[in-house]
């Protein structure tokens, strides 16, 4: 596999992960990588990848940008938006361990939901800090607050796994794609790589950087903030 030259990518994760999409001369690219370093790498000329990941994390206290992105996206939906953690249980190795030290930090507990996609934050966590070429590169989003945006600043009803949700993500992204390159792509991608939600999401991500690097996105919150580990700690749309 050799490395692609393209200006954005929209990433999301994957169950064997991380899916990720782009513009390519008959519709979309697209490839699954195992690692965030491996994207990154492949990746290397992109001037902006989008990835629906917590990028940033507080040292105690709710994030800003999650609290922003429920308030942007609201009803039903905002639930989406989970509460990131704070950095300090990154390297927890269960949920009840990653609880435990989350309570006696920050005084809330950290959910079995949430302590899923724990090492993943962490993957990327551990890449950004090390590598300030991709911290330049890689930015937050949330496929949901991408979607609000799209529609015109309110935030969609149905959810993504329901018949009707699903066709209004499409809807919307086809007004900007095209519908049949997001047709091709949906048929094209195998299952076993990623689900359709996994594919729409990564195409809401590329749509975002698409804008970032227009210069027409906004961010939550607005200016950008920065944790700790000089992170950026917004998510964009």
């Amino acid at each position: 596999m050799s490395a692609t030259t393209v200006p954005c990518i929209g990433v999301d994760g994957a169950k064997s992960g991380w899916f990720a999409v782009w513009r390519s001369a008959n519709g979309f690219g697209f490839d699954l990588y195992a690692r965030a370093e491996h994207l990154v790498a492949m990746h290397a000329d992109a001037s902006c990848i989008a990835v629906d990941v917590p990028i940033g994390l507080s040292d105690t206290g709710s994030r800003a940008p999650d609290s922003l992105a429920r308030k942007f996206v609201g009803g039903r939906r905002a639930s989406s938006v989970f509460s990131a953690p704070v950095r300090g249980i990154l390297d927890a190795q269960s949920q009840p361990e990653a609880s435990a030290r989350h309570r006696q930090i920050d005084g809330r507990g950290f959910g079995a939901q949430a302590f899923g996609i724990l090492a993943k934050i962490r993957e990327w966590d551990t890449l950004l800090r090390a590598d300030a070429n991709a911290r330049n590169r890689v930015r937050e989003i949330h496929p949901e607050v991408s979607f609000a945006a799209m529609n015109a600043d309110v935030g969609l009803v149905a959810p993504k796994h329901s018949d009707e949700g699903h066709a209004v993500r499409l809807r919307l992204l086809s007004e900007h794609f095209g519908e049949s390159p997001v047709q091709a792509l949906l048929a094209a991608v195998p299952r076993r790589s990623a689900a359709r939600d996994d594919i729409v999401d990564a195409l809401a991500a590329l749509w975002t950087a698409e804008r970032i690097l227009a210069g027409r996105a906004g961010s939550l919150p607005s200016p950008p903030a920065e944790d700790s580990a000089g992170l950026q700690m917004a998510i964009w749309y």
